[in-house]
């Protein structure tokens, strides 16, 4: 009864996971973009990822089973390390620090999770052809965006410059997930099950793979061209023997590569362009100017860093230094919340302790890559390179969710070759409680993520939309709270100087102030300077204006305002 049991559930979790990774992108909707969770799909992503975890963790209990691998143990040492550093150094922003753990935590217990499905290697195969179905579709949405098919907007997102940014809304992120993709697609061509593939399948193949390297190419982005260039080169010095009994599917799939290659050449133009102008001087791009900025922090405070959610302050704050320093250094035009570079992120926010746990988990991974021997080990280290890679650039993991899943997924697939397994001696009271607190627990991730999609859809409407209402919901909710909050106070300051109503002001700048001090970002320099500017506070308004022009020296209101400062 309970193999029978095994088995019905293994399949309700595959069909999650295939959720996860087919149907949850797609959650598309009109929205405020960014990061997170202001990007619907995210929501739905983690929708999927905590159904299937608590479904897994409650099959768990019932078998009293717990398989586990010696490195998913090492993985737990950086979360503890962090929880530890938030004790020690400043946690400026709280939130931030409880949805960047729970973001953490949440992939530590689905990976967790994909251990206990004993999955077989048929069975991983299987979620290995889903993962080629969502290339496909993506690559589907993608080739949409670059011809413009307006006839699909709202369903997917349509811009106006033909870009390929995917329901990511972001060319770099949409590139290194189908780079990941093709990846799977030359992995499972290697595979002795492909031997028995129908011609469907082979089809299915080289369309994916000629329509994906096309959109790659048309996105110009120069982490997805690299990742492309390093993962095919990887898989083929690793996988050569296995990819070359099949000479006649690889000399399409190179004949097809090299058409999408000219098709989207205006992307690799672009890419060239951009990597060219990156070499005309030392801060010649806003890129390299925060890797320098960044290098500097962790040379101020190196040993625990800044405190988890300080990045933006700090930042901002050496930025200005930098700028007065470097004066020909380009800057970016808007406010930073990320460093482009993971590891650094984490040096200046949780210092060396932070790098010193990542490191430990870096080398027992490199372990398990080499005792999976050099064929499969280096075709697994090419399926992780291109999201692996493009976390030290920039942040994917923080504008998709999905990549989060797909690259604990594909580090699952290296983990699960050296496993133990533990028969639990379980009480039927331990046991109905962990069932408990799983499904009041899952229930409650959920009922937080649908307030967050309600809250997303009401500063939506509040934004761009005349009479849109108001920002209740969003102003309770946990994580928009203090997205809601500015864009209330916005409105104070600008109704009351639209009604030349000077009665909330005094409010309105002990608040500004107070979160200019934790976050200060560009609208707030331009709140706060024309709040003092209609309170008849001149000195205080150049002031405040000096300061953001300091680190945004793009800006034109506040130049003017500066300007206006020297009459």
């Amino acid at each position: 009864m309970v193999e029978v049991m095994n088995e019905k559930i293994l399949m309700i979790n595959i069909a999650l996971l295939s959720v996860l990774f087919i149907v949850a992108p797609f959650h598309s909707q009109a929205n405020i973009g960014g990061l997170g969770l202001n990007l619907p799909f995210n929501i739905a992503a983690w929708l999927a990822a905590t159904l299937f975890i608590s479904v897994t963790i409650i099959f768990s209990s019932r078998l009293r089973v717990l398989i586990y691998s010696r490195a998913l143990v090492y993985c737990l040492i950086f979360p503890v390390v962090v929880i530890i550093a938030g004790f020690v150094s400043e946690v400026p922003q709280p939130t931030v620090w409880f949805f960047r753990q729970l973001y953490i935590l949440g992939g530590f217990l689905f990976l967790f999770s994909l251990f206990q499905l004993r999955l077989s290697v048929k069975q991983i195969e299987q979620l290995l052809y889903i993962l080629v179905l969502s290339t496909l579709l993506h690559s589907l949405v993608g080739v949409a965006q670059v011809f413009n098919l307006t006839e699909l907007r709202g369903w997917i997102p349509i811009g106006n410059k033909r870009l390929p940014i995917g329901v990511f809304q972001q060319v770099n992120v949409q590139a290194s997930y189908l780079v990941t993709g093709l990846g799977i697609i030359l992995f499972l061509i290697s595979r002795p099950s492909f031997n028995a593939s129908k011609i469907v399948t082979k089809v299915l193949f080289i369309l994916t793979i000629g329509m994906a390297v096309y959109v790659i190419i048309s996105t110009g982005s120069r982490i997805g061209i690299l990742s492309l260039i390093v993962m095919s080169s990887l898989m083929m010095l690793s996988r050569k023997k296995h990819l070359l009994r099949h000479k006649k599917i690889m000399l399409l799939i190179a004949l097809v590569s090299v058409f999408s290659v000219i098709a989207g050449q205006s992307g690799l133009l672009r890419a060239l362009d951009k990597t060219e102008k990156m070499t005309e001087g030392e801060y010649s791009s806003a890129r390299k100017t925060m890797y320098a900025i960044g290098v500097d922090l962790v040379q101020n405070k190196p040993l625990f860093g800044y405190g988890i959610g300080s990045f933006p302050r700090v930042w901002t704050e050496q930025t200005a230094i930098f700028a007065r320093d470097n004066p020909q250094a380009v800057l970016p035009y808007t406010t930073a919340t990320h460093p482009h570079n993971e590891v650094l992120l984490w040096m200046i926010e949780g210092g060396l302790i932070s790098v010193a746990s990542l490191l430990v988990i870096l080398i027992v991974f490199c372990m398990s890559l080499y005792f999976c021997g050099f064929s499969r080990g280096v075709a697994y280290l090419a399926l992780l390179l291109p999201i692996t890679l493009h976390t030290q650039v920039e942040l994917p993991f923080y504008i998709s969710s999905l990549h989060w899943f797909l690259w604990l997924f594909l580090i699952f697939i290296v983990l699960r070759h050296r496993t133990s397994t533990i028969k639990l001696k379980l009480s039927q009271m331990a046991k109905y409680s962990i069932q408990i607190c799983t499904i009041v627990v899952g229930i409650g991730a959920s009922a937080m993520l649908v307030h967050a999609e309600k809250a997303q859809k009401e500063i939506f409407h509040y934004i761009y939309i005349e009479g849109g209402g108001d920002i209740q919901v969003a102003l309770n909710d946990l994580y928009f709270n203090t997205f809601a909050e500015k864009l209330m106070m916005q409105t104070v300051l600008y109704s009351s100087i639209k009604q030349n109503n000077k009665t909330k002001l005094p409010m309105f700048i002990d608040w500004a102030e107070h979160a200019i001090g934790i976050n200060p970002e560009l609208g707030m320099f331009i709140l706060l300077s024309d709040a003092y500017g209609f309170m008849g506070d001149k000195s205080q308004q150049c002031r405040v204006a000096k300061r953001g022009i300091s680190i945004y020296i793009q800006n034109d209101h506040l130049q003017t305002i500066v300007n206006n400062c020297t009459k």
